[in-house]
């Protein structure tokens, strides 16, 4: 994860979670975006309300190198100009996380609510309350 703002915080609770939870997310602070997205070599995906539905262009995104950009905001018009594809998660106003989590579950097909990521801790589903299990590897 690219965050243009620097936000200590939200970078250790990220590192955190991970820590606990596993997977092999990153995430860095104040990065300058427009820098990044001119030289990312591959697919530029902007989440917006405005471009193309998210269903009919899924399908010509899928490729190994995606930067998904998701704007807070008022987003620069340089960053439609620039992105490969604007695309729209619903035409009414949303949250960028929920953008988010509806563009990457149609992206993964269904399959990364399967996903394992090997960490201490794993919530198990259930209808009601918590369950957690914690392995004894460190």
């Amino acid at each position: 994860m690219f965050l243009a703002s620097r936000d200590q915080v939200l970078v250790h609770t990220v590192r955190s979670v991970v820590s606990r939870f596993g997977g092999d997310f990153e995430i860095e602070d104040g990065v300058d975006w427009r820098k990044l997205v001119r030289s990312w070599p591959g697919t530029i995906v902007h989440l917006t309300m405005y471009g193309l539905p998210v269903d009919e262009v899924v399908e010509d995104i899928r490729s190994k190198d995606v930067l998904i950009v998701v704007g807070a905001e008022k987003v620069p018009r340089e960053l439609f100009d620039v992105a490969t594809f604007n695309v729209a998660v619903g035409n009414q106003p949303h949250s960028e996380v929920a953008a988010l989590a509806v563009f990457l579950d149609r992206y993964l097909k269904g399959e990364g609510m399967m996903r394992k990521f090997g960490g201490r801790l794993t919530v198990v589903p259930s209808a009601r309350g918590k369950r957690i299990l914690e392995s004894r590897r460190r």
